[in-house]
Formats: structure tokens, C-alpha cells, sequence
């Protein structure tokens, strides 16, 4: 009895409840409709077909973002938002593979597809960063949006909050995989930088740098010594350093380069001088310039007192002015105990650089050669410039098409032609330009110090997948740039060098054959990551004939500019200058005489005149 009772008080009490229920939904306002949510994740979901309106509401208009980071670092570069809806669109790919039934239980499997698709199987953690991007949502879905002429613009594109929170996760992906990516590039850089000869050396010359005034260090092709020195000596702590070259090009790709190496850690403290262009500044810590640039300095300033130590490289292509600064160097020292001078040169003639400063350390670093093999192919006579100036391409595109034929495209492995001047180059792109667009396997480029720097760094272009470069340079690849990736070399075996005619009594530019220790140099161009070729397109017979290191400029060519900038300086006496290698007395007394008679030099003193 109890029991039904009981049970009827509860049924009564529960229909007292239904009724003020109805009563209570009969006076509740009418709620306001919200928008349906839609799914947190959704791998079939296009976010590309709705790039245009993400990209101008919520990538560029920062209003909408209360966080600013996504505008400045995606809108800072022109390239970056087009990266990231790359990424966006591997991002897709990649959900919609997780939401399908696996194909196969194999690692291996997994691991190959994430490679493909460049991003990781599952986002770990440890690569997050320690930021978010914070929306309001309200906010977001009730800022109204204008077109030009101030319409209210109907957005049939509008995404829930729900969305949104997706695609904030998507650019927190994007940092973070960049990050990733960073750390990557980075860590590669660092080995790169330790596997490189000149690395186990590094405490050798710095420890040397306590204790000498100067050092010669001698490394062969590919060591890194013109890249890495100027670092060490950053790292240091070094402060005002000089490093010269005898080439522009060679100066602005080296501080770009170390600049890079150093990942912008120092900042404007890395810059270059050349004629009409220099990134030089106050904070400046390590510049690097033209010979020329040191020269003009020397003249207002004869201790360069703004330097605490200089780096002369590439001292073995004895130029004019090298052996001119080697000699201002030498007098130099004796008068600053102070300055530190690094000498650099390839492993040529080097006990003559070292007996000329007083027996002075060499630390010698080996190369970091693959084996080179050497292929002889003589020219044959009916192709060889006869009646006419203009070169034959014939050889050059036979070994191309050789190249073709024997190694797979497929295989990495760029072409470097040395040529000896502007026309040869010119006369064998035509060809090689004609040869390249009939199979598309080749890209062609010029490199000669006409060129502008943006055409000059094309050469450092990674080139697309199955094609080559083939760059048809002058001597300037020789020794003062490198370029990453050369496999095959073809050596002509020519250069072209200012030369005095003592009939007409003027300078001309003249082809001559290389020296062998010019010869070696080239082929080393083919062996700093991985096994090259190098076709010499003379005989072993003319390379054995070949003297062994070219004649010094100074050697070669009239002095007059070389003796005006020598008296300019207070230099009275060029005979008794201190030389590397000093010139003949005969050429020193026609330049002065040559001078005196075109009103220079005085005839009484040899001092400059007025003009």
C-alpha cells in the first residue's frame, strides 16, 4: 500500500513538473538562430577554394587577427603567403590520407608517404613554438567588410568559429613547421661548415695568430678557406677586419656568404666595398673589398690604421696590384707591431710567399677532392680558328650531347666551359642555347665580370629536376667564385692577358695558353662533391709544354699606372721598392720615361707634375 502510494505521489509530482515547463516555453522569448556548427576537422573540406577570401580578410587585413603575427611575417615577403597555401594544401592531403583506411601496416610506407608530402605522420610537439594566435571569434564574424566604392560586401565564403579555430591551427602549423625546417637548414649548415678541410685547422691558425704577425695559409680548391677564415675570426672576437679580392663578384658573394654562414648573427657587421657599391657601416666588424678599394685607402691613410688585421687572398694570381700591396704590407709591419696579416693562396708557389715574409708559418689544408678523371680531346684542325676570329662550338657541343648520352638525367651534375674572353663565350652559348632547346635538358649561362650581379648570381641557381646548367665562364671561375654542383669541366686551355706591344707602344688584351698550375685549378672545379670528368681540349703533350705558373702581371705589362700610384704615395724610388718579384730595371726606366715625356712625372725629380 505504501508502496502505490508512494509511487503516485511521485507520478503527480512529475506532471506538476510538465506543466510548469509548458507554462515556462509558452513566455520564453524566442531564442536567437545560431549558425550550425560544422565539424572541428574535416579532411574534405577545401580550404583552396576559399584562398582569395582567407587570404585578404585574415592574412593580410590584420584587423581581424587581435594577434599581428601573422601579418608580419606572412605579408613581409612576397613569397610567403604563396608558401604557406603550399603548405595549406599538403595539410589537406595529408588529413584526408589519415581519415582513409590504411593500405599498408608498413613504417616504411608511412615514413615515405610523409616524406612525399614533406610533412611529418604525426606534428610532435617538441617542434611547437611557445606562441598562439589568439581570435575573437565575435569579433571576426561581425566586422562587416567594404569594396573599394564603400559597398557593403555579401561574404558567401563566411566560415563558423568552429572553422576558424581550424584554420588558426592550420597557421600554427605553418610556424611551427617552419621552424622545424629552420632547425633543419641550420643543422646541415653546421655539418657542411665541419666537414670542410679548413675546419680541423681552425685552432692551428688561430693559435698561430697569437704569436705571428703573419701566416700564409695555402689551401687547395673546395678547403673553404676564403668562406671560413673570416668567420673564425669573427667568432673570435676579432674587430676591424680587411679582406680583399681582386674581383667584385668575389667580394659580394663572400659576404653574403659569411653573412649567411653566420645566420645574420652580427647583422651590418658583415658588409663589402667595391667601386660605386659598399653595404659599409659604422658598426662594421669585417668588410670585404676590391684591391683597388685597399689602394685608395692606403693613400689617405698609409698605416690603415682603421684595420686590426687584413686577409689578402688568392696572392697566387699575382696581379699587378697584389704584388703592389704585398709590398706596402711588408713595409708596413715594421712600422705597426700591432696589425695581424692573413696571406691566402691556392698550394702554388707558396715558399715564395713565405721566404718573402721572413720564413713566415704556412698552414697548409688539403683539398677536399672526389677522383677527377681527365679526357684529352685535341681540337681538330679544320675546327680551330682559322681565317675567321670566331670560335667553333662543334667540340663543346659534342660533349655535351656525350653527356647526354652516357649519364642519366636524373643524375645531379652541373657543366662548367672555361673560355678565354666575352666573344668565345658568346660565340658557344649561341649553340649551346640552340642544343638546349631542342632536348630541354640544359640551362645555359654566362659568367664574365661584365655581367650585372643579379645575372652573375643566376650561376648559384639550384636547377630544376633532369636539367643541367652548363656555364660558360671566363678565368673568373678559376679561383675566385665557387659554384656547387659542377661535375664536368672542359678546360680550352686559353686565357686571355694584358700584354705590352712595344711596337705600337700600347697594351693589348692577347690569348696565351694557360699555365699547368692554371690547368690543375680548373679541373679541381669538377671534384668538391663527388666524382667529375674534366675534358682538356688540347693534347697531354701541349699540357706537358705548358710552363708551370703564369708570368706575374708585373712581369708582363707596362708599370706606368703602377709607378704614378707608387710617386702618389710618396713612394720616391720605385727601384728600390721591395718586390715580390721585382720587374726589370729596363721596364721600370721606359715607364718612367713614358711618364715624363706625356707631362706627369717631372723630368728633373720624377715627382708628379700639376696635370
Amino acid at each position: 500500500m505504501s508502496h502505490t502510494k508512494k509511487h503516485k505521489r511521485h507520478r503527480h509530482h512529475s506532471d506538476d513538473e510538465r506543466d510548469e515547463d509548458e507554462h515556462r516555453k509558452q513566455h520564453r522569448p524566442k531564442p536567437i538562430e545560431q549558425p550550425i556548427e560544422e565539424p572541428a576537422i574535416d579532411p574534405l573540406f577545401d580550404w583552396l577554394s576559399r584562398r582569395d577570401y582567407l587570404t585578404e580578410t585574415y592574412l593580410i587585413d590584420t584587423v581581424m587577427f587581435s594577434s599581428y603575427i601573422v601579418f608580419i611575417y606572412l605579408y613581409s615577403s612576397p613569397t610567403s603567403i604563396e608558401d604557406f597555401w603550399k603548405f595549406v594544401q599538403k595539410y589537406q592531403l595529408f588529413q584526408q590520407r589519415r581519415k582513409q583506411p590504411p593500405k599498408s601496416t608498413s613504417p616504411d610506407a608511412d615514413q615515405q608517404q610523409s616524406n612525399i608530402l614533406n610533412i611529418p605522420i604525426v606534428y610532435e610537439k617538441k617542434y611547437r613554438l611557445n606562441f598562439s594566435i589568439t581570435i575573437n571569434k565575435s569579433t571576426i564574424q561581425n566586422v562587416p567588410r567594404y569594396d573599394m566604392t564603400g559597398e557593403k560586401i555579401i561574404d558567401h565564403h563566411r566560415l563558423s568559429p568552429t572553422r576558424l579555430a581550424e584554420f588558426k591551427s592550420i597557421i600554427e602549423y605553418y610556424f611551427d613547421f617552419n621552424q622545424k625546417e629552420k632547425f633543419k637548414r641550420i643543422h646541415k649548415l653546421r655539418q657542411d661548415q665541419n666537414n670542410l678541410p679548413i675546419a680541423n685547422h681552425r685552432r692551428e691558425i688561430l693559435e698561430e695568430l697569437k704569436t705571428q704577425q703573419v701566416i700564409l695559409i695555402a689551401g687547395d680548391t673546395g678547403c673553404g678557406k676564403s668562406t671560413q677564415i673570416p668567420r673564425f675570426l669573427l667568432e673570435a672576437g676579432f674587430d676591424k677586419i680587411a679582406c680583399t679580392q681582386p674581383r667584385r663578384i668575389a667580394c659580394i658573394s663572400l659576404a653574403k656568404r659569411v653573412s649567411y654562414e653566420t645566420l645574420n648573427e652580427y647583422d651590418n657587421q658583415v658588409g663589402y666595398q667595391v667601386r660605386f657599391e659598399k653595404t659599409r657601416e659604422k658598426s662594421t666588424r669585417i668588410i670585404f673589398m676590391t684591391e683597388g678599394i685597399l689602394l685608395r685607402q692606403l693613400q689617405t691613410d698609409s698605416s690603415l690604421s682603421d684595420y686590426d688585421i687584413l686577409v689578402i687572398d688568392e696572392v697566387h694570381e699575382r696581379h699587378l696590384f697584389t704584388d703592389f700591396i704585398l709590398g706596402i704590407i711588408k713595409c708596413l709591419i715594421t712600422q705597426r707591431r700591432d696589425l695581424k696579416v692573413i696571406l691566402m693562396s691556392a698550394t702554388i708557389n707558396i715558399e715564395l710567399f713565405s721566404k718573402y715574409f721572413d720564413n713566415c708559418p704556412v698552414v697548409k689544408v688539403p683539398g677536399r677532392l672526389y677522383k677527377i678523371q681527365v679526357n684529352y680531346l685535341p681540337i681538330k684542325v679544320e675546327e680551330s680558328a682559322g681565317k675567321t676570329s670566331k670560335i667553333d662550338a662543334k667540340p663543346y657541343l659534342r660533349i655535351m650531347e656525350q653527356i647526354d648520352n652516357k649519364y642519366p638525367s636524373t643524375d645531379r651534375g652541373d657543366m662548367l666551359i672555361f673560355l678565354s674572353g666575352l666573344a668565345e663565350i658568346q660565340g658557344v652559348m649561341e649553340a649551346a642555347q640552340s642544343y638546349s632547346q631542342e632536348n630541354q635538358r640544359w640551362i645555359v649561362l654566362p659568367l664574365h665580370s661584365a655581367l650585372s650581379l643579379e645575372e652573375q648570381d643566376k650561376v648559384f641557381d639550384m636547377p630544376p629536376e633532369g636539367v643541367r646548367k652548363c656555364i660558360i665562364s671566363t678565368n673568373i671561375a678559376e679561383t675566385s667564385v665557387t659554384i656547387d654542383g659542377v661535375r664536368f669541366i672542359i678546360d680550352s686551355g686559353k686565357v686571355k692577358e694584358m700584354s705590352y706591344d712595344g711596337k705600337y707602344k700600347m697594351q693589348r688584351l692577347q690569348e696565351f695558353n694557360i699555365s699547368r698550375a692554371s690547368a690543375e685549378q680548373r679541373k679541381g672545379r669538377a671534384g668538391r662533391t663527388g666524382p667529375g670528368v674534366c675534358f682538356r681540349l688540347y693534347s697531354e703533350q701541349d699540357y706537358i709544354t705548358f710552363q708551370e705558373y703564369s708570368t706575374p702581371e708585373i712581369r708582363r705589362v707596362p708599370l706606368d699606372s703602377l709607378l704614378l700610384q707608387m710617386i702618389s704615395m710618396g713612394l720616391k724610388d720605385p727601384r728600390k721598392f721591395p718586390f715580390v718579384e721585382a720587374p726589370d730595371m729596363t721596364a721600370i726606366d721606359s715607364a718612367l720615361l713614358r711618364l715624363q715625356e706625356q707631362a706627369a712625372l717631372s723630368t728633373i725629380d720624377c715627382s708628379l707634375t700639376p696635370i
